[in-house]
């Protein structure tokens, strides 16, 4: 399920326009007619790119009073909250879309009750612009991390993705191998299903590597 959301959303988020709209759209709520000229594009290539962002759930609509009398008008607003990933290497391809749901971790206590709180050091706007700063570095911090250990992966991939083009001719135990390395399921049932194979088939082949890997 994960993999298919990841491609739709890969494939929806490929296109220039709709990255625009998605960034307009994270500042403020509006309306269609109002994105087009910000964008410098007609109101009907915005409206059907809101239409294909809406039908896949990024963004919703409401209808509104027109400010100028007229009839009713859709106002739109951001409706998901994810991150895309994917980590590309000689011995490496990840891929991800994680939801970017509530979830309180310890160490940033103090951050989460200066921005739940409202920030009055040096003035309102002063105050949140120091603690996004604040915020950002940390990101960094944790981005340079990340990329410390995706090599360190990659390292131990390139190790044991060598040792099994040394030892096993056959691509078929080759393929399991590259499945286990990558996901780290060994559970015969799963693998089975992942390559829609029999159950007992997939037992014997695994059979077969068991000294070589002493994995089962």
């Amino acid at each position: 399920m994960e993999k298919k959301e990841f491609d739709e959303m890969i494939q929806l988020l490929q296109n220039e326009t709709r990255r625009r709209i998605l960034d307009l759209l994270s500042k403020e709520e509006n309306y269609p007619l109002a994105i087009s000229r910000n964008l410098d594009t007609s109101q009907q290539s915005v409206s059907k790119h809101l239409d294909r962002l809406e039908d896949k759930g990024l963004v919703i609509s409401k209808k509104c009073k027109s400010e100028k009398g007229g009839p009713p008008t859709k106002k739109y607003s951001l409706n998901r909250e994810f991150s895309l990933r994917i980590d590309l290497g000689p011995q490496l391809f990840d891929t991800g879309i994680e939801d970017l749901r509530d979830e309180e971790i310890d160490d940033y206590e103090e951050i989460e009750e200066k921005v739940r709180g409202g920030i009055v050091e040096g003035g309102y706007l002063e105050g949140h612009r120091k603690i996004i700063l604040n915020i950002e570095r940390k990101i960094r911090k944790l981005e340079r991390e990340r990329k410390y250990l995706l090599k360190l992966k990659e390292k131990a991939l390139s190790e044991a993705y060598n040792y099994i083009h040394e030892n096993f001719d056959n691509y078929e135990e080759r393929k399991i191998l590259y499945y286990v390395l990558d996901s780290g399921v060994t559970d015969p049932r799963e693998i089975a299903k992942y390559f829609n194979v029999r159950e007992d088939e997939i037992k014997r082949i695994l059979e077969d590597m068991k000294e070589k890997t002493k994995i089962w």
